[in-house]
């Protein structure tokens, strides 16, 4: 009777720690339930159910990306102050 108690508690365990997950801050943890949006995990230990839970993790750095000058953007800036330089004579 004892083993059986003994093998319950343990499984009931294993479950429970097969369930947490640790979210890093630089990361952000979506998690679904049966394939549906649920929940965002915020940073730290978190709880979800298994196989019935999915915990995604996303990343939230930034990324520098280097921006190329926009010709159209440049042209229109000089096109703009020829006819005020040309409206205003």
């Amino acid at each position: 009777m004892s083993y059986v108690i003994v093998a319950v508690l343990a499984v009931v365990v294993v479950v429970f720690l097969s369930g947490l997950r640790v979210v890093k801050p630089t990361t952000r943890g979506l998690v679904e339930r049966l394939g549906k949006y649920r929940r965002f995990a915020s940073a730290g230990l978190n709880w979800v159910a298994p196989v019935i839970d999915r915990l995604y993790k996303i990343s939230i750095t930034e990324v520098m990306v280097n921006a190329e000058p926009q010709e159209w953007i440049t042209l229109l800036r000089e096109r703009a102050a020829e006819l005020k330089t040309s409206s205003a004579a």
